[in-house]
């Protein structure tokens, strides 16, 4: 039996549609260029760096020295093809500052742990 294919789609938040339009013109292209790779690749999980600690189960798309994160949901449809939605979620956006309390990941931790993230993705 034949392994069943694969689709992925990019859905972008309310949120990371925010982030995105505080971003200057250069680094939200190439974010954006980057989160392209992700569109109808095999596997979104292999494309961009995991993360770990608190933010483990997330992964990062870097540009420079600026962020962006995302979380791949997978489901199955009913025909039995595995749908990978690669939900983008801007949990936080900004400069890579190692050790500094304005660090980009040090604020996405506090996002993440004060559950203000879109929960759901927004209607299409």
């Amino acid at each position: 039996m034949s392994e069943a294919p694969k689709r992925t789609r990019v859905v972008w938040t309310e949120t990371a549609v925010r982030c995105l339009e505080t971003l200057p013109k250069k680094v939200r292209a190439g974010l954006l260029a980057k989160a392209d790779e992700l569109e109808g690749c095999d596997d979104p999980e292999a494309v961009h760096k995991p993360l770990v600690g608190p933010l483990a189960g997330h992964h990062r798309i870097t540009y420079g020295r600026y962020r962006a994160i995302y979380k791949v949901v997978r489901e199955e449809l009913a025909n039995g093809e595995m749908l990978y939605t690669a939900t983008v979620y801007f949990i936080a956006a900004g400069i890579r500052k190692a050790h500094s309390k304005d660090d980009v990941y040090r604020l996405a931790e506090k996002i993440v742990g004060m559950g203000i993230v879109d929960p759901e993705p927004p209607k299409s």
